[in-house]
């Protein structure tokens, strides 16, 4: 499974025009959730230079609380932020990150968002308010085939164009985790 994703940056005008548009074009509010993800530094490899990723993520909506681990392989390359996703929900993510750094992986970020999740045909639209770093826009959809991505990279860009008016110049191509620790992914 690959996550084909488009993330934009925004100022807190273009958010709010964002919201409306969505709402416009009768895309589907799903939810509003707050997350918090720890990212995780190998004893042994360095994830900045093989590209990979390691995070625990807890989410907290409507007063329930979950989490999950989740590996991310390095970016496959061309416009779009696509990468192989591997996620296995966990029970425990205090216990899980303490055995983690009983391992010698270590802490190296920690982002905290808010995030209003839509759908529209295909795509999931994630609109996020992240500490620290400010508004985004994230749009996304999955395939099987690392043959479509790049199919699936235009057809966010189309979507984000002609439906909400997002220009090409606004993509910002960092992870937040970049964005945090100031790399130029």
């Amino acid at each position: 499974m690959f996550e084909v994703e488009v993330k934009f940056r925004l100022t807190q005008e273009l958010y709010n025009e964002i919201r409306n548009k969505l709402a416009s074009i009768g895309a589907k509010f799903l939810e509003e959730v707050f997350e918090i993800d720890s990212y995780l530094a190998h004893p042994c490899r360095n994830f900045a230079e093989t590209d990979e990723a390691l995070r625990i993520r807890v989410v907290s909506k409507n007063g329930e609380r979950s989490a999950v681990l989740t590996y991310k392989g390095p970016r496959l390359g061309g416009e779009g932020k696509t990468r192989e996703e591997i996620n296995v929900e966990i029970q425990d993510p205090e216990k899980l990150l303490l055995l983690f750094e009983r391992l010698g992986f270590r802490k190296v970020a920690e982002i905290r968002k808010r995030r209003l999740v839509y759908t529209y045909e295909n795509f999931t639209i994630v609109l996020d308010d992240v500490e620290n770093l400010g508004k985004f826009v994230e749009i996304e959809t999955v395939t099987d085939s690392r043959d479509l991505v790049d199919k699936c990279v235009s057809e966010i860009l189309s979507f984000a164009e002609n439906s909400l008016g997002l220009s090409r110049d606004l993509v910002e191509p960092r992870t937040y985790l970049e964005l945090m620790i100031g790399g130029s992914g």
